[in-house]
């Protein structure tokens, strides 16, 4: 069976392809399934191949659970985050925040597994709806339909193409000129691993703030998902000598079992800390969702959120339209949603400017600032977050 026949199955008021199986997109076809709709989704990767890494979930995207009928299971497989500590580069704690007065207004901020999370979602799905290992060469537009040329050669016929394959989207270099997609790039980069629970108490996530580098820790349910950043170049040419330049400067014994775990892990997740940002979500009857069209840096946590909160509004875009009408619900989405990603996008790279600081005297120039930066003013901008405008 060609990939144009298995994906003939897509079926409702729109026939629907949706490119890329990740949170993005299964979102959007969780949500689009409990209207009656049955998309289909074709993901590049094999079934078990889902990343592993921990994700901090925001009620302005985890409230998309409730809709779902899946909220329950949702907080049962995650760990909520009560408190946030700030440490600097030596180890001394600068600032500990209490998260808990933002949960009575909006719900809990929680940490879990990447992979956990679309499992959920994939809940609500039909597994046939699914084919993996597929990926798209071409889209064109003719008589009010999108055509996609599969990676086996065969053509489907679709109203509407979802692109959310992610920060590297071959979506997005199909649709868009060069000139219209742009790149941030902080030229540090992060390891990601896991070590074990007892280490933190599960509700308390952890960054360590140094000249040169920065140690995260975020608790999941088992486990804690930890990160340990600084310039990329440093990082891929000699990770040894990177390891040793902390050890020299943090003498914290909790972050220390964390380089020395993340140091010993054969194969740790490598993230090139990077974001994209374009012009255009939407040509014709194709759009782009999640980090296919803007994507995060992971500084504030947010990204997974905004992609929720994007599908959720698609989908209910999506709602009120037809095939004939479905460019003009297109622009509709993206009138009503970019500029709340941006502005969130935004306020990640603007965390990123104080987090990934080199010079000893800008790191020491950072902690007295942040001496003085207010609970009440760390929850004041967690809220523009919660509330969808960064």
């Amino acid at each position: 069976m060609t990939l144009a026949e298995a994906t003939a199955g897509a079926s409702g008021r729109l026939k629907t392809l949706i490119i890329g199986g990740g949170i993005a997109g299964m979102a959007l076809a969780a949500l689009l399934n409990r209207w009656g709709e049955r998309p289909v989704i074709v993901e590049r990767s094999k079934p078990s191949q889902s990343a592993g890494y921990n994700l901090a979930i925001y009620p302005v995207g985890g409230r998309i659970m409730h809709g779902l009928g899946l909220f329950p299971q949702f907080v049962q497989s995650s760990v909520v985050a009560r408190r946030y500590q700030l440490c600097n580069g030596v180890g001394e704690q600068i600032q500990e925040w209490d998260l808990g007065p933002l949960f009575d207004m909006y719900g809990p901020i929680v940490g879990l597994r990447r992979s956990e999370l679309i499992a959920l979602l994939a809940s609500k799905i039909d597994p046939g709806q699914v084919l993996y290992e597929a990926t798209v060469s071409s889209i064109s537009h003719l008589d009010g339909a999108a055509y996609v040329t599969f990676n086996d050669g065969s053509v489907g016929r679709f109203d509407l193409v979802v692109g959310a394959d992610g920060i590297h989207s071959s979506v997005r270099e199909l649709i868009l000129p060069p000139e219209k997609i742009h790149e941030f790039d902080t030229q540090w980069g992060c390891l990601v691993s896991w070590v074990p629970s007892a280490l933190l108490p599960a509700e308390t996530m952890r960054e360590y703030w140094g000249a040169g580098f920065l140690i995260g820790m975020y608790g999941v349910k088992g486990e804690i998902g930890v990160v340990v950043a600084g310039p990329r170049a440093k990082i891929e040419q000699d990770r040894a000598g990177f390891f040793a330049y902390i050890r020299e400067h943090l003498s914290d014994r909790t972050a220390t079992t964390v380089l020395d775990t993340v140091e010993r892990d054969p194969d740790p997740f490598f993230w090139k800390l990077m974001d994209v940002r374009v012009d255009e979500w939407t040509q014709d009857r194709v759009v782009l969702l999640g980090d296919a069209g803007d994507a995060f840096l992971p500084t504030a946590g947010v990204g997974a959120s905004m992609a929720m909160l994007s599908a959720a509004a698609l989908a209910d875009e999506l709602s009120r339209t037809d095939a004939a009408h479905l460019p003009a619900a297109l622009q509709l989405f993206q009138r009503r949603q970019q500029s709340k990603v941006v502005a969130a996008q935004e306020n990640s790279r603007q965390l990123a400017r104080l987090m990934m600081v080199q010079s000893p005297a800008m790191a020491w120039g950072r902690e007295m600032l942040m001496h003085f930066y207010s609970p009440e003013r760390a929850l004041h901008d967690i809220v523009k977050v919660m509330d969808g405008i960064a």
